[in-house]
């Protein structure tokens, strides 16, 4: 009995002592490895700093020392993972040491992946790319308010300047004047140019809120971030930056009469977005058939291209000009649209028009022979499916598909790209003013209208492109040629503003002496044009056209006995017009016409001789320059002859105006 309570006893000893030497053999490990681990942190922090700095300068240097520290940072981070699985290890061993010991000798989180670890890291950047452009948006948007305060003191300046010249005009104050008015015009150009940079920095900084701006201007607020900044509760604003006549000055922008705030709710522009539609197109790199001039499916195994991205011009309507690049054997080819396909029935036309070879990426040295007979179809590359309810007609804009989202990555380089057809339904789109002077009414050289106001709208009616390419007989070039017949109809008012009494046509014991008079000192002129027939090619800068217009006139004529009398006419006629660009903004349009006023049918009671019809030759030239991709802000200079048409009379009268092209209003924003 003795011997075996000495035999326990020795037992229970080794025990305890062996369980004492797994405690600090444990505790050493543990704390061995939490020193490891702690030391790679601090290496990769001051790698990923070291590596901040390198990126600062980029060269063929720095780029291979930049390599070499990622390259550093990647050993470290396995290491970390090697380090933690001998941990998990001695935790798995040191079953009898309590867990909150053990977390407390080594007090680290298993180490992330390689994968997410790049991940956090590539969220990072962007993030520091966005607070950094963030304060570059700061210090130039600060800038630009500036510029456009200051622009809009000059013009106040300026504005008082011209109204004291105005109160006495003497030859060399009308100079002066000129001289004056070129100066505020250049400065509401000015104007113009800040503002479209300022409405620029809605979509470069969208990270920028109008919260912001608060912070950067605490005691002051200039009324122009409004321009900037939608989405407030206040009242809205409307900024009109057009060329302010005397005219319209008064009879809009000047006292605040009924008709006034009227007119403004009518074109009051609150943001009217309409969705139109959706396009699509494949993802990068997906691969389609080509088809043969005969249009048929060539073999899949050897005419298989791949998809790379595609351009498109809307234009009256229809996806006017359509290049789609393409890979095919290594090569890098081009297609292009000979036929412009209509927005309103692009899902039945799209399957049916085809892209022709254009041209290929100089890189390879290959026979371009080989490629003139392959043929894209169009609803291969391009889908397009009209919002319900909105199935409408755009207006103009370029699309340079795939776009990349706002982080910078390519949105179709996994799946097909969907991008929705948003616009704002703002009238300045729609609705296009000119506003203008006769110089040889303003020199005394006839008595055209002083000041002349004129409106239209354009509706479109049938805005189907078509081709001869059906015929054989005709060549690739002659079949690339198109039409469109009653595309559209413009209703228009026009309106002029006679000296004193120049606007009055005499009449001597109810006769009229002169009866183009009645043509020429129109006041009020309301009434449509049709466009009958228009043939182009899309790669050339002119259209010619058929047009037939019809209009309702009024003219005042003095008569000797009975007074002042409106005198009524009902125009009619037909001609051809013809455009032509040099530039994208810059252009000359030519209009033949010819117009018969019917003045006997529609003045049964009036006192004067009207049993007749005016029959006339109208010529227009007109030559127009706008900023790019603003063309309701234009300038234009028109000259306009009337010639009496037969063998009775040769009389002509002859306009020479310039004026300027303007939207009404601006913008309707919200501060």
């Amino acid at each position: 009995m003795k011997t075996l309570c000495t035999c326990l006893a020795l037992f229970f000893y080794v025990l305890c002592i062996n369980g004492q030497t797994q405690t600090i053999n444990c505790e050493f490990e543990i704390k061995k490895l939490n020193k490891a681990y702690e030391n790679h942190l601090d290496f990769i922090k001051d790698n990923k700093e070291e590596t901040s700095l390198v990126k600062k300068v980029i060269n063929e240097q720095t780029v291979e020392e930049l390599n070499k520290l990622i390259e550093e940072r990647r050993k470290y981070q396995k290491a970390l993972h090697k380090i933690y699985n001998k941990f998990t290890s001695f935790k798995d061993v040191c079953t009898s040491i309590p867990i909150d010991s053990i977390k407390e000798w080594f007090p680290h989180k298993k180490p992330l992946k390689l994968e997410e670890v790049k991940e956090i890291e590539k969220k990072k950047e962007k993030e520091e790319k966005k607070e950094e452009k963030k304060k570059d948006c700061e210090s130039e948007i600060k800038k630009l308010i500036k510029t456009f305060e200051d622009y809009e003191k000059a013009k106040e300046a300026k504005e008082k300047e011209i109204n004291e010249v105005k109160k006495v005009i003497t030859s060399e104050t009308f100079t002066k004047l000129g001289v004056l008015k070129e100066e505020r015009n250049n400065i509401i150009n000015s104007l113009g140019e800040t503002y479209s940079k300022l409405e620029a920095y809605k979509i470069d900084c969208p990270s920028v809120t109008l919260e912001n701006i608060k912070e950067w201007y605490k005691e002051e607020k200039p009324s122009v971030l409004a321009i900037l900044f939608k989405g407030e509760e206040n009242e809205p604003v409307t900024y009109s930056y057009f060329n302010e006549n005397v005219i319209i000055s008064e009879d809009i922008n000047g006292k605040d009469t009924k008709q006034k705030k009227i007119f403004n709710q009518v074109l009051k522009q609150v943001n009217q977005e309409t969705y139109l539609g959706d396009i699509t197109i494949p993802k990068d790199g997906q691969e389609f058939c080509f088809y043969n001039n005969k249009f048929e499916r060539q073999d899949e195994e050897k005419y298989t291209y791949k998809f790379k991205k595609i351009d498109i011009e809307v234009r009256d309507g229809s996806f006017a000009d359509i290049q789609v690049l393409v890979e095919y054997k290594g090569s890098l080819l081009l297609f292009e649209n000979y036929k412009g396909v209509s927005f309103l029935r692009y899902s039945h036309w799209a399957r049916k028009n085809y892209l022709f070879y254009s041209q290929k990426q100089p890189t390879t040295n290959v026979d371009e022979a080989e490629f003139k007979d392959l043929r894209i179809r169009l609803s291969d590359v391009l889908m397009y499916k009209y919002k319900i309810g909105n199935n409408y007609i755009p207006y103009d804009l370029t699309l340079e598909l795939p776009k990349e989202d706002i982080d910078g990555n390519e949105t179709n380089l996994t799946t097909a790209a969907t991008y929705q057809i948003k616009q704002d339904t703002y009238l300045d789109k729609i609705v296009e003013l000119r506003a203008y002077t006769d110089f040889l009414a303003l020199f005394g050289e006839s008595d055209n209208g002083l000041v002349q106001l004129e409106g239209n709208a354009k509706f479109y009616m049938l805005p189907f492109s078509r081709s001869i390419s059906n015929f054989p007989i005709f060549s690739r070039y002659i079949s690339s040629i198109q039409f469109e017949y009653f595309k559209s109809i413009t209703p228009y008012v026009h309106y002029a503003k006679f000296e004193e009494d120049k606007g009055l046509v005499a009449a001597t014991g109810g006769v009229i002496g002169n009866t183009l008079d009645l043509v020429e000192k129109r006041f009020l002129t309301v009434g449509g044009e049709m466009n009958l027939f228009e043939i182009y090619q899309k790669s050339y800068p002119m259209r010619i056209g058929l047009f037939a217009a019809a209009d309702y006139n009024l003219t005042r004529v003095q008569n000797d006995t009975q007074g002042v009398e409106n005198i009524k006419a009902v125009s009619y006629g037909w001609g051809v017009n013809m455009s032509s660009k040099r530039f994208n903004n810059f252009g000359f349009n030519y209009k033949l016409g010819f117009h018969w006023f019917d003045y006997k049918n529609y003045n049964g009671s009036s006192t004067i001789d009207l049993d007749f019809k005016v029959p006339v030759v109208k010529n227009q030239a007109e030559v127009f320059y706008h900023p790019n991709k603003n063309p309701n802000q234009a300038i234009f200079a028109r000259l306009v002859t009337y010639n009496y048409k037969g063998n009775t009379n040769d009389e002509a009268f002859y306009q020479f105006q310039f004026g300027y092209k303007f939207s009404i209003g601006s913008r309707t924003v919200k501060k």
